[in-house]
């Protein structure tokens, strides 16, 4: 395989933000953090020795050269090319098989000091804004902000088009948000669908027209102080004189073809909520390039709603926005912490697409099914229970402030009826009721295996097959989503596992496994994965707790290419705690690009890094996590480039 494949390109930031990339996925347990024992020259002398050959021309194999690295300089400016090359150092990946081997020892020490010294230049060069925001509502955003908008309970975008997922994975982000001749169709009937209903409904009706014609207010006035409040809030900004005469303009044509009084309002109201302005979220560009500026307080006050509650600003926030009070980091702060204790209702809205799109459990009962042949007792309900059990853990601590490795591990969990029948648990043993709504209990002993994102049974779902687990899933998921390790796809003409009924008694999974990747081209990504995924073995593919599969015992014991041992999945999360940092700078990565709604760029490198050092020194309490990210300069300040 060459240097950099195209695989490997595709993933330059997500590269860019390994910078504690751990050695399980080819050398074992990464020690503690050392200092180097090499600088620059040395390392340069080391990467001749080792490299040169394949990578010391103009152009080098995979398009990737020594020369543009030569300088330190480059530390900073290429930093993405630097911690593609720690990456291929750390998973033994390069220097290849039939080349010269370099020294163990050695390659610890480059692995290292690549991390420290580019670190290094990147804090030097500083936190970078990113690009004003100009992108359409997701339509789960469009649907919550319809209902706050018109206070009721009708979900306007069920007839939109789904949105893909794009940037750090997300729905949200702006890359992917296009609008297409289908979208504006939609967003008529919807408007006018929400709105018909709104009329229908007194309170919401009295609310958008609380302003009446009297003896001392025309009806025009009347309809003209409606209009603009309702505009203030759709655009989620003071709407312009111009933009409310426009608007104005809108209901005396209506009166004028007949309609009466309220007809006409709501006539009215259908073109703000089909207006650019509403369905985009909008920030005006800075004047002058490569010059940070602060965005304005109503700007600010929409990135931090669309980020914890996927929705338009409250009247709380707008106030503060209003009274100019969001440019001091300290009331973003305070609103922040406002807004993940008060509202419960919203800000599930918003972990539930990022921790269901983050962990991939918002494709179970959709995209992935469960096998309901093999399953037959296992209904909507239970289906809903398995997908949302994660949010809720992920919320709970969230609110109540707990570290973010109780992710990895706790002694609590979210249980319901239906969970407590796919996970045949004893109710005995659980303290309080149980009914159908998730709460949250402390884990008995028996039970202790619950605890965190890996005991729940819609992560063992999403990451196995309809009618069996698979440790492969189990690997790539749990590299790919707690730690962000972007592997290459599979070799082609690959043959598959054998999967018959026969063959399934005979041997375990594991051992059809083991004999499959003795083929040469499997093993060398299968000696990274299989590892991980023979750890959760314990878990069939609904997540219930199993000691045998058909072939016989099961077998959880991980053994890394180093020779070290993981004894199932209690091991593989005292793994994960003990090399945290990889987990918790993933983690930062995902956040971070979904409260920016767009892919992270290099210049966020600093950012992710200064994140990290919060939460390190802040016992990574969570909601120091989101204060980190709506206090950082991406998210206060925005830039243009030439």
């Amino acid at each position: 395989m060459h240097y950099f494949s195209s695989s490997i390109a595709s993933g330059v930031v997500r590269a860019a933000l390994f910078g504690g990339l751990i050695m399980m996925i080819g050398a074992g347990r990464a020690p503690a953090e050392e200092a180097s024992s090499i600088d620059f020259a040395a390392a340069q002398k080391l990467l001749a020795t080792s490299c040169a050959d394949c990578h010391g021309g103009a152009e080098g194999e995979g398009g990737f050269s020594l020369s543009k690295i030569a300088d330190s300089g480059a530390l900073g400016s290429h930093y993405d090319e630097w911690m593609k090359l720690r990456q291929r150092l750390a998973d033994h990946s390069m220097p290849p098989h039939d080349a010269e081997p370099m020294d163990s020892a050695a390659r610890l020490q480059l692995v290292n000091w690549i991390k420290q010294a580019t670190r290094d230049a990147i804090r030097q060069q500083g936190e970078l804004a990113g690009p004003p925001l100009f992108r359409r509502m997701a339509a789960h955003e469009y649907s919550n902000t319809v209902r706050d908008l018109l206070g009721i309970h009708f979900d306007a975008g069920n007839g939109l088009p789904q949105d893909p997922a794009g940037g750090e994975g997300f729905n949200n982000a702006s890359e992917t948000l296009i609008i297409s001749p289908i979208h504006a169709e939609k967003y008529v009937e919807a408007a006018t669908t929400a709105l018909d209903y709104a009329a229908h409904d007194s309170r919401a009706r009295n609310r958008l027209l609380r302003h009446r014609p009297s003896d001392k207010r025309s009806e025009q006035e009347a309809a003209r102080q409606n209009l603009r409040e309702f505009a203030d809030r759709a655009f989620r900004r003071p709407a312009t004189d111009e933009e409310v005469a426009a608007i104005v303009q809108t209901y005396d044509k209506a009166r004028e073809s007949g309609l009466d009084f309220d007809s006409a309002c709501f006539y009215a109201l259908r073109g703000v909520l089909i207006s650019p302005n509403f369905l985009f979220l909008i920030e005006d560009a800075p004047s002058e390039p490569n010059k940070s500026v602060p965005l304005s307080n109503h700007e600010l006050a929409s990135r931090l709603s669309y980020f914890l509650w996927a929705t338009t600003p409250d009247q709380k926030l707008r106030e503060a926005a209003s009274a100019g009070k969001l440019q001091d980091p300290e009331e973003l702060r305070r609103q922040a912490i406002r807004m993940i204790q008060e509202n419960g209702t919203h800000l599930n809205d918003s972990l539930t697409h990022f921790v269901g799109q983050w962990l991939g459990t918002a494709d179970l009962g959709h995209s992935k099914q469960i096998d309901h042949e093999l399953h037959p007792s296992l209904k909507d309900h239970h289906v809903a229970a398995l997908r949302d059990q994660p949010v809720e853990v992920f919320k709970s601590m969230l609110k109540e402030n707990e570290s973010l490795l109780s992710l990895i591990d706790a002694d609590w969990t979210f249980l319901n009826n239906e969970l407590c029948e796919i996970y045949k648990i004893d109710r005995s043993k659980l303290k309080g009721e149980l009914n159908s709504r998730l709460q949250r209990y402390p884990l008995p002993d028996d039970y202790r295996y619950r605890g965190g994102i890996l005991g729940a049974g819609g992560v063992m779902a999403v990451a196995s097959y309809p009618r069996r687990s698979s440790p492969v899933l189990r690997g790539v998921w749990v590299l790919d989503k707690l730690l962000g390790v972007e592997l290459p796809p599979p070799p082609a003409n690959v043959p598959a596992l054998e999967e018959s009924k026969d063959v399934a008694q005979a041997l375990t999974l594991r051992t059809r496994l083991e004999q499959h990747r003795a083929n040469p081209s499997c093993a060398t990504c299968h000696d990274r994965i299989d590892p991980i995924g023979f750890a959760l073995e314990n878990f069939n593919e609904i997540g219930r707790w199993r000691d045998k599969d058909d072939g016989g015992k099961i077998d959880p014991l991980a053994v890394l290419a180093n020779g070290e041992q993981i004894d199932g999945q209690t091991g593989l999360k005292q793994y994960l705690l003990e090399n945290k940092e990889p987990f918790i700078r993933h983690l930062t990565q995902k956040m971070l690009g979904y409260a920016l709604a767009r892919g992270l760029q290099s210049s966020d490198v600093a950012t992710v890094e200064s994140i990290v050092e919060r939460l390190q020194t802040n016992e990574y309490r969570s909601q120091e996590l989101v204060l980190a990210i709506v206090t950082s300069e991406p998210f206060r300040q925005k830039r243009i480039t030439q």
